[in-house]
């Protein structure tokens, strides 16, 4: 493996040399193109024009003071972002055209194709840059000084004006906008509300109160209905109990009440619990109407109660007119009279609670009736609430904005502060900027060179030589016995070192040559142009 590798490298080197040798042949042919390409390329270069570049830098400051006071009050004057876009215009073609008409560069074109190329030309060597610190800079480059000059004063003229004017411009728009869009949403706002309300008007019984929608006052009155009849029951069962043990209660005797113990004080049983509903009716009455269903309910329970309250009374007296001198045995005991009055009381609660629970699944049923017509209501309300809300929201929104912008514009318009600041008025130096005939020059040395020794390699590919027996036994496969080398003569050997010094020679008089073109430069390019100017 090293061995092969060590004859491909013997190889390589070979053939690098057997070629150098064969271009060796075309040595003054490659050294005459090179001498002729640089000479043509080097004139190009002098024929080139001057350039010159102008320049311009501007601060732009975001800062303003009454809007720092104003905090979130104002709307804030996006100045970077209006410079942004005023940048964007300035080099639009519209623009161009204008400064090319302003600084007599449209005289340059004779026709309507030479002028879009001259704003096209315009566009590419005009260049407007910025960073974060609010620096501007505009640049341009002519060969006309004058012209780079009066370009580059024209666009910053319109630079700090067009920025100047943009924030305003924007700002009367965009209240104009608003202005549109509350006036749309006022009719909007008007709309549903009329429509809200009539709804409203057509389905006042069937709204959502306190309770809830449809199915949480469903849910209520079920549960309330439940909790009324529990009570009902345990009422009923209090009763019948009451009832039993009065019946097996024995009279006491011996035991003489006075004689007007049953006349006086003819108080029912049904008195204190009709002071308490009443009291209850007192202070619900404070806070709903008479309509409202538990006022409702006290005031049939108090109906019935003072109904069976008279009755009692009216039972009492007669009996007290019959025969004021006898009464009951059992009148006389006490623990007759207790549960006597306990029956009274849990009479007044079942008639209450029977009169609760008779509104209540009345209620209830009326409820469940409109398990199609009431959730389809407080669907079509809460739609048109939605509606409203966000109309509404939109509305109150827009107000805001509208205020915020009306401020904004006060304010930007009593600013006093220096937005634009000139750091660098426009100006260009009296030595061109460019073309860099340097590098150009170089750049024609090299190709030149690098033209000569390819041409000497094509010819060489051409035309080939042997070098040597290898060369021979692989370009025509025949063994080689021997080898004779060359013997020159003595005049031969110094036509040979005189042929290598002319080309030495050559070689150092191209590199003079372009030391000295490119120390010259300027002087050389001003005489080629010159005597083409003269000859023209």
């Amino acid at each position: 493996m090293k061995h092969s590798n060590e004859q491909a490298m013997s190889n390589l080197i070979y053939l690098v040399k057997s070629h150098a040798l064969g271009m060796w042949r075309f040595r003054w042919l490659a050294i005459g193109v090179a001498w002729l390409i640089c000479l043509i390329g080097w004139t190009i270069v002098y024929m080139m024009p001057d350039i010159y570049s102008a320049s311009a830098r501007v601060f732009v400051d975001p800062e303003n003071a009454i809007e720092n006071y104003m905090g979130g009050i104002a709307a804030p004057t996006n100045v970077m972002g209006d410079v942004g876009m005023v940048v964007r215009e300035i080099v639009s073609r519209p623009n161009l055209a204008e400064v090319a008409r302003k600084t007599d560069l449209a005289a340059r074109a004779v026709n309507e194709e030479q002028f879009e190329n001259l704003l096209t030309s315009l566009q590419d060597r005009i260049s407007v840059s910025g960073n974060s610190d609010g620096i501007f800079s505009i640049s341009f480059e002519d060969r006309d000084r004058d012209k780079a000059l009066a370009v580059v004063d024209t666009l910053l003229n319109a630079f700090v004006q067009k920025s100047l004017g943009a924030d305003r411009t924007d700002s009367k728009q965009a209240q104009q906008f608003l202005r549109r869009q509350i006036a749309e949403y006022e009719q909007r706002l008007t709309a549903a509300e009329n429509k809200l309300a009539d709804f409203k008007r057509k389905n006042v019984a069937l709204m959502p109160d306190q309770r809830g929608d449809y199915f949480s006052r469903l849910q209520a009155e079920e549960a309330a209905l439940q909790v009324t009849t529990s009570k009902y029951r345990l009422a009923t069962e209090k009763r019948a109990e009451l009832e039993r043990q009065i019946e097996g209660e024995e009279p006491v005797f011996g035991i003489v009440g006075s004689e007007t113990g049953g006349r006086s004080g003819m108080k029912s049983s049904y008195s204190g619990k009709i002071r308490e509903l009443e009291a209850e009716l007192d202070v619900l009455r404070l806070q709903y109407t008479d309509k409202y269903p538990r006022i409702g309910q006290i005031l049939d329970t108090v109906k019935m109660l003072k109904a069976q309250e008279a009755e009692e009374i009216r039972a009492r007296t007669n009996a007290a007119a019959t025969n004021p001198l006898q009464q009951n045995p059992l009148d006389l005991n006490p623990v007759y009279q207790n549960m006597r009055i306990q029956l009274s009381k849990v009479e007044v609660d079942v008639a209450a609670l029977r009169v609760e629970k008779a509104q209540q699944e009345s209620e209830v049923k009326a409820l469940r009736t409109m398990v199609d017509t009431i959730p389809q209501v407080e669907a079509e309300l809460k739609r048109l609430n939605r509606d409203y809300d966000v109309v509404k929201g939109k509305h109150q929104q827009l107000l805001q904005q509208l205020e915020t912008a009306n401020i904004g514009e006060d304010v930007s318009r009593s600013s006093d502060d220096v937005v634009f600041r000139i750091i660098d008025p426009p100006f260009s130096d009296t030595k061109p900027s460019g073309p860099n005939r340097t590098l150009f020059l170089g750049g024609v040395l090299v190709l030149a060179l690098g033209a000569g020794g390819v041409l000497a390699f094509i010819i060489d590919l051409m035309r080939p030589t042997f070098i040597g027996s290898l060369s021979v036994q692989e370009l025509l496969g025949i063994p080689v016995l021997a080898a004779v080398s060359l013997l020159q003569t003595e005049k031969e050997k110094r036509a040979e070192r005189n042929s290598r010094l002319m080309l030495q020679l050559a070689a150092l008089v191209l590199l003079v040559s372009f030391t000295v073109v490119t120390v010259f430069s300027d002087l050389g390019s001003n005489l080629v142009r010159g005597l083409i100017a003269s000859v023209t």
